[in-house]
């Protein structure tokens, strides 16, 4: 029996990328706050940090909360945002605290309603794969995925609720994956290329890791 359908979540917010695109007024603000945040001048980022106060952190961490549960929408713009207009100190704390209480809404709702719904807000082949790597190694799948910034997390994260998967050692291995990669994504955020390049190689040399280590097991079980 064929699953759910995806949610069209990629045309809905294409959808609403032009209705922005047609309005004069928000054109020009987002046009303006483009400009301040990637411009040379650091003054008007800072006055952009100003001007929102503290609804600014907590915008991006209900991004981080509204990404956790619909995988599709783009991850490193609230990573982006943070490094581009708090810095690296104040800009790691937001995306490391939005990633941790994401990680535990992203676990609530796998748990609540099961993996028919991972299934249709992630799609199916990329939460098969998922399912099946933490069926063969729990927790250890949790943290290599956290290790990986090129992989979904947020989709494992619905995964592990969905599959049982206990909370606090789920959390803990989450926690500990997503200290040295918030840390490291954050400081290439700085610099969009930086973090294209510095992403992958990291994804690269974990997944490289993991082979290796796969191999070494498999050889020493074979002899």
């Amino acid at each position: 029996m064929k699953g759910p359908a995806r949610f069209p979540l990629g045309g809905a917010l294409l959808g609403v990328l032009a209705l922005l695109a047609l309005n004069p007024e928000a054109r020009g603000w987002l046009l303006a706050v483009g400009r301040a945040l990637f411009g040379p001048d650091d003054t008007q980022r800072r006055a952009l940090v100003q001007q929102w106060g503290v609804w600014g952190p907590l915008a991006l961490i209900v991004g981080m909360l509204l990404q956790a549960i619909l995988p599709l929408l783009p991850a490193a713009a609230d990573v982006v945002l943070a490094s581009l207009l708090y810095g690296f100190w104040l800009g790691f704390a937001i995306v490391y605290g939005g990633t941790l209480l994401g990680a535990a809404l992203g676990y609530a709702v796998g748990r609540r309603f099961g993996g028919w719904a991972v299934r249709r807000l992630a799609g199916e082949a990329l939460s098969r794969r998922l399912e099946h790597l933490a069926a063969e190694r729990g927790v250890q799948a949790v943290l290599l995925v956290r290790l990986m910034p090129a992989l979904k997390a947020e989709v494992m994260n619905l995964v592990a609720g969905a599959s049982g998967m206990p909370f606090w050692p789920f959390m803990a291995a989450s926690a500990l994956g997503a200290l040295p990669a918030t840390a490291l994504v954050v400081w290439l955020a700085a610099s969009p290329q930086r973090l294209v390049w510095g992403t992958a190689g990291l994804s690269l040399a974990v997944g490289l890791a993991a082979a290796g280590r796969w191999w070494w097991r498999r050889r020493r079980t074979a002899g």
